[in-house]
């Protein structure tokens, strides 16, 4: 070999590990970057000698990279649900937020009303744990609702943190393009595409594909196309159509936008949307569910019963039927075309009364749907019965008119109506949450507390001659005091029960005694009650007040009612508004039963989200400690590197210093 080749082979040696000298520098160096994958050497021999530097491999390992974006955005889901849940469940549970404690201390202090009705002092307690009670189901609700304000702002900064990595991605795969063109390496950009990628995957679930070009496309765990090659779409946010204080995403792609969010189920967008649609929104309804219980049960107690006053029980709560409440619960689309001046929602039975939410879809001008977004189930107007007239509507049926633009249904516990001055239009909608709001519409509408209704206001009579052991109760049904009372003081008409006969075949006849001098067989619309055969502990109906009978009366005996003027240590009602407490109003129970309930739930689910979050934040780990083996710096794999090629620099280097001599002895020849 001449000594002009022994120094072209010392010159090569010497550039190739000079090279490799700088990539174990470069990973040495970035031994701390987040994201770098560490790079290795690959030499070659030329022909007909020497060495060269063939190529600086980028260490990866696709399966891991993938499997870790996909294990990112499982965390980040996880993470932010159980976080946010754990919020709720504390302001449920907390005895300084929750219900459970007021609506203790309103029934401890009904407890002292009843042992004592004519106490003012146990009176204006009662009113000021009322407004305790209903301040607390105002900040539980608001405080929940508030919720919603931190996903709002979450689903923000997620959209706009992909929009800002995707158009990243696109950028690199542009710049990749053109090294690639001009046979630059590619590591560097490789790695800064890859970190933009998982920031991507923390906020949305991804699909990478990488082309044959070596740039990759990015799509939306439903297909749509994210980046494609060098192109990035850009994601929106926009408020609900219905629901205006919720977020939703879409996707713009060359100006046709479509909505995404049900789509997206990982990253950060999916663990809010998760938790907002399965324990926030749930939460509220079931609260409200409740409140709206409580109102109605209490101010339908309380309107049975009379005040210090001698006057009819007001409402004790606001009226959950109010028509600001009822117009609150139904929500039009905003891209409604039909002009509509009634939307709204009635309850009418507690027991029905769910916390589920439905859609109304008007099929056409003289058909609808009506979805149950709860549970799924959907029914069509085959699935209710047809009446000819709006008033005749009742649980399960409908009335439809488009010439008059009427419609009202009514299912669970909740009559529907819409009118329209244009008639119905086919696809429009409306959402209807008959419970969502009733948490915040709660509030104590009695501040005096001579106003509470502790008596009953019909008071029953037992003449003082009858013979029998007759004793009698009476019950007031109908709250309105419309069909028995025409005024404070008089009941309309009065009425007496007289028994006749003998046992076993003793009878009674209920008279209206309008004209004492004639009185007459009361008839309160099933016909004239006369000549009844007596049942003891049977209910006897007498238009709005219910009077029961036990013992044995004896022929003769008479029963009678009137007004319960100045009857004010009467705790009847009261007892009875106190017993409500337990009472199985709703099909979950009592109120504090159905709360117990949703603590329950959230509870669980709480529990659960945390389970997830741990197990999934341990599968990442273990991704990441695979990935790293793999991709990471070992500092003394690249020490001993460091020493490998110093040691061949040098000897490379006394290569050329051997081939020099050699010239010289030959020019000294």
């Amino acid at each position: 070999m001449s000594s002009f080749n022994l120094l072209s082979l010392g010159t090569q040696a010497v550039r190739a590990n000079q090279t490799a000298l700088g990539v174990v520098g470069q990973n040495i160096a970035n031994v701390n970057t987040e994201g770098y994958s560490r790079q290795v050497v690959h030499f070659a021999s030329t022909i007909p000698s020497g060495v060269e530097l063939q190529s600086v491999e980028r260490v990866t390992n696709s399966y891991l990279t993938t499997q870790f974006w996909a294990d990112n955005s499982s965390f980040e889901r996880a993470d932010i649900y159980a976080d946010l849940a754990l919020e709720a469940d504390k302001l449920l549970g907390q005895e300084i937020t929750n219900i459970t404690g007021a609506m203790d201390s309103y029934f401890g202090s009904m407890q002292n009303a009843v042992n004592d009705p004519t106490s003012m002092a146990h009176r204006e307690l009662l009113v000021a744990q009322s407004n305790t009670l209903t301040d607390r189901f105002n900040s539980l609700y608001g405080n929940l609702n508030q919720q919603h304000e931190k996903i709002n702002a979450r689903i923000d900064d997620s959209v706009s943190s992909i929009n800002l990595y995707a158009a990243s991605v696109a950028e690199y795969n542009n710049q990749i393009r053109l090294a690639n063109a001009r046979g630059d390496s590619t590591n560097e950009l490789l790695d800064k595409r890859d970190a933009a990628i998982e920031k991507i995957s923390g906020h949305a679930d991804i699909q990478v594909i990488e082309n044959a070009d070596g740039l990759v496309d990015i799509r939306l765990a439903n297909g749509q196309p994210l980046v494609v090659g060098l192109d990035a779409n850009s994601l929106y946010t926009f408020s609900s159509e219905n629901q205006g204080t919720e977020r939703n995403i879409g996707i713009d792609i060359s100006g046709t936008q479509t909505d995404i969010t049900s789509q997206i189920s990982g990253g950060t967008i999916g663990g809010v949307l998760g938790y907002r649609d399965e324990i926030l929104n749930p939460s509220l309804n079931e609260l409200g569910r409740i409140a709206i219980s409580f109102s109605m049960s209490m101010n339908e107690a309380q309107q049975s019963g009379m005040d210090l006053n001698n006057e009819l029980g007001d409402r004790l709560m606001a009226d959950p039927n109010s028509s600001r409440a009822m117009s609150q619960r139904v929500l039009g689309n905003a891209d409604n075309r039909g002009n509509y001046n009634i939307a709204q929602a009635q309850i009418t039975d507690l027991s029905k009364l769910s916390a589920d939410e439905f859609e109304l879809e008007l099929t056409a001008s003289d058909e609808f749907r009506l979805t149950n977004l709860t549970t799924g189930e959907v029914l069509t107007q085959d699935d209710f019965r047809k009446v000819l007239s709006g008033p005749d509507v009742s649980d399960g049926a409908y009335h439809m008119d488009n010439a008059t633009g009427q419609l009202r249904l009514e299912v669970g516990g909740v009559k529907i109506d819409i009118d329209s001055t244009s008639g119905f239009r086919a696809d429009d909608k409306f959402l209807i949450q008959p419970t969502r709001r009733g948490a915040e519409q709660i509030d104590t509408e009695i501040t005096d507390p001579r106003k509470l209704a502790f008596a009953s206001p019909v008071r029953a009579n037992t003449a003082p001659e009858n013979t029998g052991t007759g004793a009698l109760t009476v019950q007031v049904t109908d709250t309105g005091h419309s069909t028995f009372i025409d005024k404070a003081g008089q009941l309309s008409p009065p009425v007496e029960i007289v028994f006749s006969g003998t046992s076993p075949n003793l009878t009674y006849t209920a008279y209206n005694m309008t004209d004492p001098a004639n009185p007459v067989p009361l008839d309160v619309g099933n016909g004239p009650i006369s000549a009844k055969s007596y049942v003891a502990g049977e209910v006897i109906d007498l238009g709005g007040y219910e009077a029961t009978i036990i013992n044995e009366p004896e022929a003769g005996d008479t029963f009678s009612f009137e007004y319960n003027t100045d009857g004010f240590s009467d705790n009847r009602n009261a007892l009875a508004m106190s017993n409500l407490q337990q009472a199985d109003l709703l099909d979950s129970g009592s109120y504090q039963d159905s709360y117990s309930g949703l603590l329950e739930r959230v509870a669980g689910k709480t529990a659960g989200a945390k389970v997830v979050m741990q197990s999934s934040q341990a599968v990442l780990a273990s991704t990441v400690d695979a990935r790293a083996s793999v991709s990471g710096v070992n500092m003394d794999e690249e020490a001993a590197r460091l020493v490998q090629f110093q040691q061949a620099y040098q000897a490379s280097a006394q290569i050329i210093s051997a081939s020099q001599k050699l010239f010289d002895t030959i020019l000294n020849i």
